[in-house]
């Protein structure tokens, strides 16, 4: 594992509405101190109340906020405007596949657990706390931080509408109804943050549109874009395996 994948970061829990409005600012083309000013504001009066410390929960969950939307790393530019170009054209309802694919590639950490995640839902149709605790542990050493970073990325999960804690079996959960991906152009930028989260550039299509790390999705009727300003070539190997090649 190298050393971004390996790396933790995810410390905070972050509410969907709260990516809907970072997203929104940059939507609106606002530069980062105002857009960092704006979830100041935004986020006042719900984290760290009457505190500015630097390291405060607020500003902490700002900082994830802007690492996510707004202050990407360079090889995250052009997944993070290309998913702006794709929310110009769908309501914020339907935003949740793009923050999930951002999400996922700024922070490593968050995939690692959906993808633990999406195998036990595959396996035995929940989930539990316990079980997700101790697969990252084995994979990122017995820290306490590990601990709770995968916490918050499970209340994530559950606090954007995607799991449900089961009736009478507090730490096990149940998958809700999954969201149908039925257009192209967002199945195929799905695919690229899916390959950049799991850091590499090349893999069968089919194990991609299966991936544990997309559980909360189903790409449905997928045909492969091969247009000349595509990030994606696509190819045989074999006799009937297609793969997917990340340009550049």
């Amino acid at each position: 594992m190298n050393e971004r994948l390996s790396q933790i970061g995810f410390n905070r829990y972050i509410k969907r509405e709260w990516l809907d409005f970072t997203a929104g600012q940059m939507l609106a083309g606002h530069p980062v101190s105002q857009i960092k000013d704006s979830l100041d504001d935004l986020l006042s009066s719900q984290l760290s109340v009457g505190s500015d410390a630097v390291r405060s929960s607020r500003a902490k969950t700002i900082s994830m906020l802007l690492s996510i939307w707004v202050t990407v790393p360079k090889p995250l530019v052009r997944l993070r405007d290309e998913a702006l170009t794709q929310m110009q054209l769908m309501p914020r309802s339907e935003y949740l596949p793009l923050h999930w694919g951002m999400t996922m590639t700024a922070y490593p950490f968050f995939g690692v657990v959906a993808e633990s995640a999406g195998r036990s839902l595959g396996l035995q149709g929940n989930v539990s706390v316990n079980m997700l605790k101790a697969r990252m542990r084995e994979l990122f050493g017995q820290r306490e931080h590990v601990l709770r970073s995968t916490r918050f990325v499970l209340q994530c999960f559950s606090g954007w509408g995607l799991l449900q804690e089961t009736s009478g079996k507090s730490g096990i959960y149940e998958i809700l109804p999954v969201k149908a991906i039925q257009d192209d152009e967002l199945a195929s930028w799905l695919i690229e943050a899916l390959l950049l989260s799991n850091g590499v550039n090349m893999a069968s299509l089919k194990s991609l549109l299966q991936s544990s790390r997309l559980f909360p999705f189903q790409i449905k009727h997928f045909s492969p874009l091969r247009k000349p300003d595509s990030h994606l070539d696509f190819f045989r190997q074999g006799l009937d395996e297609e793969m997917v090649v990340l340009k550049g």
